[in-house]
């Protein structure tokens, strides 16, 4: 049903792009290959072998009254992460009214306001190629406002989905919760922030496994995120780091986690530049096996990514990184082992003005 969407909406949005001057169209295409191990849960893709992967991010921003827009992003992916894959999905989908600077309303199918990095996940300005373990990009339905004031800025709501990563603990389901977040812009180049959730995180999938008479709403996940980005001259860094607790059915105790990564860019001309990113991940596996027998274990992580950008033009850019993870010490119990493991990746990407280009050609 995804698609037929996402494909109904490029349809429409293509037939009338030229006449509708509030109507702006993007794509971002990125072609990529990989070389991975064959174990590593993280990293590895294609069962170690060659892995090429074709995708492409579309969004549309309609303007139908002053200050209020209408997003959507539409991906599409097709090549080798495991198996062969092909798929188009309905990223986002969210009305936003600017009311003034500070406030702006966000209703939809959102971008998820834990973390930053979700606000840098396109190729264009991902510095690396890969993304932070901790909490990958998601886009829950809710409704949030944000805005800023002075040097203060905020961000208030509610979302459908808990921040999880879901090669840790069972599927999520929808069920709305708060989250909160505040930042301070300390001078012209460091802003400090941090973010707070607190709801269900098991999901309807889960409900078969439960003691009799709980739910899977009756198990809380709690985070608290902080972030921080410095910049000098031509080097930044930005630093993201995130507590967690989970009640995990059957256990007394709740589970805790805690993980951090620092990335950081240097510029070293107009058309190159260098990344790293390290992260630390004491990530709480939550998981459950029959018959109704339920573990929570923590275990640690690491990995490293480094690499080289190269910016062919405006709107080309090539990059290649290489990663590494580390799962030092004996898993958690009832943790399953993890090998160690690495990836190697190129990636091509080109930034297309779709709207640009048809004004330009009346």
């Amino acid at each position: 049903m995804k698609s037929f969407v996402t494909a109904a909406v490029c349809v429409a949005v293509s037939a009338n792009v030229v006449a509708a001057q509030s109507v702006n169209v993007e794509a971002l295409a990125d072609l990529e290959m990989w070389k991975t191990d064959t174990g590593s849960i993280l990293l590895a893709r294609n069962h170690g072998r060659m892995a090429p992967q074709a995708k492409v991010h579309a969004w549309v921003v309609v303007s139908p009254v002053r200050n209020l827009e209408i997003v959507t992003i539409g991906e599409g992916v097709a090549g080798y992460v495991e198996d062969e894959r092909t798929e188009i999905e309905l990223e986002m989908m969210e009305a936003r009214l600017r009311v003034g600077t500070g406030l702006v309303l966000n209703a939809g199918k959102i971008l998820s306001p834990i973390g930053k990095f979700g606000a840098r996940r396109f190729s264009n300005v991902n510095p690396l190629i890969g993304e932070p373990d901790l909490y990958p990009t998601q886009y829950p339905w809710g409704a949030i406002a944000s805005g800023s004031v002075g040097r203060f800025d905020y961000r208030a709501g509610a979302m459908s989905l808990p921040s999880v990563n879901e090669r840790y603990t069972p599927e999520p389901g929808d069920q709305m919760r708060p989250v909160v977040g505040a930042g301070v812009r300390v001078g012209p180049a460091m802003h400090v922030g941090a973010s707070f959730t607190h709801g269900p995180y098991l999901g309807p999938t889960s409900a078969a496994m439960l003691p009799t008479g709980s739910s899977w709403k009756d198990f809380d996940q709690t985070v608290f995120s902080a972030d921080a980005r410095v910049s000098v001259g031509y080097i930044e860094s930005r630093l993201e780091a995130a507590w967690s607790s989970y009640e995990v059915p059957t256990l007394s105790k709740p589970v805790h986690g805690f993980g951090w990564n620092d990335e950081t860019r240097v510029t070293m001309t107009p058309r190159i530049f260098a990344a790293g990113r390290f992260e630390h991940f004491r990530y709480a596996y939550v998981g459950a096996f029959p018959p109704n027998y339920w573990i929570g274990a923590e275990t640690v992580q690491r990995n490293v990514e480094v690499g080289l950008g190269y910016r062919l033009s405006e709107p080309a850019l090539l990059k290649v990184s290489y990663r590494r993870d580390f799962w030092p010490g004996v898993p958690g119990p009832g943790a399953p082992p993890m090998p160690d493991g690495s990836a190697l990746a190129v990636q091509l990407s080109y930034h297309l003005d779709v709207s640009g280009m048809l004004s330009r050609k009346q």
